[in-house]
């Protein structure tokens, strides 16, 4: 067997910074999730017009990680990662002293433009200052320090707003995030010394010849599908509709929910963390893992939807630990997507790949809003088991694709 390439001195602080950023990031993406009984009150809202807030933030997000992908390629992540972490610390300080919906839209978008620029970027700095064969690892060490993001959003969110309210706790983290700007600009460096030339490859390129080339290639649309399935629907889960379904429909206390989310949360990092030990690298595996994960998966949302009455304790644990093992498993479509595009191009490919899971996520966001403002008059647990339906079907459809894009070989 050949002996590993060491990665270059400084590899893993840099990394490690940009890491962080995509830490932060989670952390502002999931708030709301904690928060939603909260911005229920704060804006005088109801649930479809939180998930316009939820949908928004998703909507920017995906529209932006293709020319995200771009620029990390063109530009090199340190200024657009920089310039990201800005945006959040901005909109989380307008969500912070916005009473209206309009402003609560405002700071909402502007997080989910941060969001935007740290994953694709963040793994463009990983393929730049680490050998190929461990890219896969690194990307979902990445994933998992994002999933250690969502654990801080849940139970110190949830402590920090009962403590501190609303203003105190948004102000405090658009505070903290500012200052991780001034660090990731005088940190992140965008490739080792003396890697330029190798690095840039064929920088003239032009961008409908990558994107044409990076959508053309097998490994590219399985992973869009792998990520449109496993990301989406933990996202679904921790982004907006968890705290507002355990509260409402399952009965449990509103301390008691993010506690609960923690589970999945905590799954994320467990899922994050086989998928770089035991999977990442290793192609056959990968897409055999990821299909029988994606199943899983969609068997979990079944329970969900078709379980009568409320979810006993245990089960409930399991199935949101199962929820979140299966958005740990996600990072590896960028393991696939890297695998079958060139380097230059591995900040496009996973422009591509990422915009899977938000599609997905976006979709679900809408659905669900728009079907509990239909069914509202039926008691809560009747409400969100027809609401998640759309969930089903969308995951489903996903797990049909990736089936559909697998690997033929053997």
């Amino acid at each position: 067997m050949a002996r590993s390439v060491a990665p270059p001195r400084g590899a893993w602080l840099v990394w490690g910074v940009g890491a962080a950023c995509y830490f932060v990031a989670l952390f502002h993406r999931a708030s709301l999730g904690v928060a939603a009984p909260d911005a229920l009150v704060r804006f005088s809202a109801g649930p479809g017009v939180l998930a316009l807030f939820s949908a928004l933030q998703l909507g920017v997000y995906l529209v932006l990680q293709v020319p995200s992908g771009l620029l990390a390629d063109r530009m090199g992540p340190r200024r657009v990662i920089t310039g990201g972490v800005v945006a959040l610390a901005v909109g989380s300080a307008v969500f912070a002293v916005s009473g209206s919906i309009l402003g609560g839209v405002a700071g909402r978008v502007l997080i989910g433009i941060g969001d935007a620029f740290m994953f694709t970027n963040v793994l463009r700095v990983a393929a730049q200052w680490f050998p190929a064969e461990r890219y896969g690892r690194v990307a979902a060490l990445t994933g998992l320090v994002g999933g250690l993001g969502q654990v801080l959003s849940t139970v110190p969110l949830t402590s920090a707003l009962h403590g501190l309210g609303w203003t105190s706790t948004f102000l405090g983290a658009a505070v903290l995030t500012a200052l991780l700007a001034v660090v990731a600009g005088g940190v992140i460096r965008d490739r080792p010394a003396g890697a330029v030339a190798a690095a840039t490859g064929d920088v003239g390129e032009r961008i409908g010849r990558t994107l044409r080339l990076v959508v053309a290639q097998r490994g590219t649309k399985h992973a869009f599908w792998v990520h449109f399935v496993l990301l989406s629907q933990f996202l679904a889960i921790t982004t907006l509709w968890g705290a507002p379904w355990l509260t409402g429909a399952q009965g449990v206390p509103g301390g008691s929910a993010g506690a609960l989310l923690l589970v999945s949360a905590v799954g994320f990092i467990a899922g994050s963390l086989v998928a770089s030990q035991w999977i990442a690298g290793r192609p056959r595996r990968r897409e055999r893992y990821t299909l029988a994960m994606s199943v899983l998966v969609v068997l979990a949302w079944v329970v969900i939807v078709a379980w009568p009455g409320v979810l006993g304790a245990p089960l409930l644990v399991v199935v949101l630990g199962v929820l979140g093992f299966g958005g740990g498993a996600a990072m590896l479509a960028f393991d696939g997507a890297r695998e079958a595009n060139a380097v230059h191009r591995s900040g496009a490919a996973s422009g591509v790949v990422n915009m899977g899971g938000f599609l997905a996520a976006v979709l679900i966001q809408v659905f669900v809003g728009a079907v509990l403002e239909v069914v509202s008059g039926l008691p809560a647990v009747a409400a969100y088991r027809w609401a998640f339906v759309p969930v089903v079907v969308l995951l489903a459809v996903g797990t049909a694709g990736q089936w559909w894009c697998r690997s033929r070989r053997g």
